[in-house]
């Protein structure tokens, strides 16, 4: 069955009217400059619309595989292919026009997560599983616990309170380091110490995508926290989502498809 688009429309989307807004750009600075082209060269207005014609072919040709990996999971991308332009090119004008078009931060954001983690599905054959860093936030842990984890998860005591101990054991069984940062600066130094090969972040949405961002290439499976008492304050987590993320990395490690 082919997975639904769903949240990933958002982005997708607003990428296309990106594209479709940098095509109309291009054109009329074509337009603009075409009568000095001419007089340098009269074959110089056609090798410049060819080049140019071939940019926007590359960077439609580039999402359009990226869409078609994105909602079937399947990997329609270049052998070896980077997803950099999700991250490094799309995301930053899709946020842009979103604002403009009056599309919270949040949403796009969301988007982004979900378009994110299904590219990691689609090519995880991949993803070469030596470490798994299971990252999370310090907001799990119940506020009132006395036993602080950040520098050490050993300190836990799995009393059921909050997520921390059942996530503990979900590293254990499936072979992960595990990681509880504060902020963005300790996760930064955190992944620079472990150097994982692939990581499963729980974060909010801001958290979750600047994260993605800096630890490119290392690919990030992200899992959205859940926020009943608002955000950085005794946060939760869908357990089951962090096992399947878990199971569906280790699986791919087992039957030795990653390389």
């Amino acid at each position: 069955m082919v997975p639904q688009v769903g949240k990933k429309r958002i982005f997708f989307g607003l990428s296309f009217l990106s594209i479709l807004a940098l095509s109309i750009a291009i054109w009329g600075l074509w337009f603009l400059v075409f009568p000095r082209l001419k007089q340098i060269h009269y074959l110089l207005p056609l090798l410049v619309a060819l080049g140019l014609g071939l940019f926007v072919c590359v960077v439609v040709g580039g999402l359009i595989l990226l869409f078609f990996s994105a909602i079937t999971e399947r990997d329609f991308l270049f052998p070896h292919g980077k997803k950099q332009i999700t991250v490094r090119v799309l995301f930053p004008i899709v946020t842009w026009l979103g604002s403009i078009l009056g599309i919270s931060k949040e949403r796009i954001r969301n988007s982004f997560v979900e378009v994110n983690n299904s590219l990691v599905r689609a090519t995880k054959g991949r993803i070469l599983v030596k470490r798994i860093l299971l990252l999370l936030p310090h907001c799990l842990q119940n506020y009132d616990c006395p036993y602080r984890v950040t520098s050490t998860f050993a300190n836990c005591q799995r009393c059921g309170k909050c997520p921390i101990g059942s996530l503990i054991e979900l590293a254990e069984e499936f072979k992960a380091d595990l990681a509880i940062a504060t902020g963005g600066t300790l996760a930064r130094k955190v992944v620079k110490e472990k150097k994982p090969s692939v990581i499963v972040a729980v974060a909010c949405e801001r958290d979750m995508v600047s994260g993605i961002q800096e630890t490119y290439p290392i690919p990030v499976f992200g899992i959205l926290n859940e926020r009943p008492n608002g955000p950085c304050f005794n946060t939760s987590v869908d357990l089951k989502k962090v096992e399947g993320a878990l199971r569906l990395l280790r699986r791919n490690d087992e039957d030795g498809n990653n390389y």
